[in-house]
């Protein structure tokens, strides 16, 4: 109980200038009620409600969304807070992380049986927009992936400057709406130069669409119709394959009829999506 009280404790700061009523005595005594306040002044920052229930989890090793008996719940390690306060001197970076979850939720991705590199870059760049709405700076809003991306990224990540490129999108979409009349023409920012593709790719599960352009970069377009780059298409070593789909440590072989293999460490070989050429 003291370590979570120590660790909850850490988050006070960043939330004292939004609730000035609240005082320090309060959260000695209340320390769960400093990481629901956390998640409430996040969501209160979207116009929505809180209705997350928020609990302590060692078995995780940073922060999960799920849902249980259609609850929605944000688990998270404190020893993972803790490490993020200490390495970046910043309450900031678990703000960012809650923020991440919260936007795994709100954006549906909870109701969804599999995850995808493109829901991780949605909830990254909700956490920009998030964060800068509530007064962080850019580095601070990118505090914690700059720290120890690797310890937050698994195989359903995209790669670490993947999402450092969303985080900064969101944070600099909320700079740009601040004190903007959503009716009073502005100046689009949209980029009207056309890539071009040679490989649309598909997973099973995986709703979204991947492309392969010119200089073998793997293109994933976000909601709204930015490129990100997750990849790269590779040289296959293995005379099956015409070439090497990879994102981060995942490694998927393409043959000629437009198949998408996986091979695991045990041999076992399946497909799990399809190319077409274009």
């Amino acid at each position: 109980m003291k370590q979570i009280t120590y660790i909850l404790l850490y988050l006070f700061p960043i939330f004292s200038f939004c609730q000035d009523s609240l005082s320090t005595e309060n959260y000695a005594f209340e320390p769960d009620k400093v990481a629901k306040e956390a998640v409430s002044k996040i969501v209160q920052y979207t116009g929505l409600s809180s209705n997350f229930i928020v609990v302590t989890d060692n078995n995780i090793t940073t922060a999960i969304a799920y849902l249980k008996n259609n609850k929605r719940y944000i688990a998270y390690n404190p020893n993972f807070i803790e490490k993020l306060n200490t390495k970046t001197s910043t309450n900031w970076a678990a703000v960012s992380v809650l923020a991440h979850e919260i936007g795994h939720h709100l954006s549906g991705h909870t109701l969804l049986k599999n995850q995808s590199p493109g829901n991780e870059l949605i909830a990254d760049k909700f956490s920009g927009f998030i964060l800068f709405q509530m007064g962080a700076t850019m580095n601070e809003a990118k505090a914690a992936l700059s720290a120890i991306g690797h310890e937050m990224d698994t195989t359903k990540h995209p790669p670490k400057q993947a999402r450092l490129e969303a985080i900064q999108e969101g944070w600099n979409e909320a700079e740009l709406l601040k004190d903007v009349n959503a009716y009073n023409n502005h100046k689009s920012n949209s980029n009207n130069s056309i890539t071009k593709f040679t490989y649309q790719c598909s997973f099973k599960g995986d709703d979204h669409i991947y492309f392969v352009d010119e200089k073998d970069n793997i293109i994933w377009y976000n909601n709204v119709g930015k490129p990100i780059v997750i990849g790269k298409k590779q040289t296959s070593k293995d005379k099956k394959y015409i070439w090497i789909y990879n994102y981060l440590d995942n490694f998927y072989g393409v043959d000629a009829n437009g198949k998408i293999w996986k091979e695991t460490t045990y041999g076992s070989v399946f497909t799990v999506g399809k190319v077409v050429k274009l």
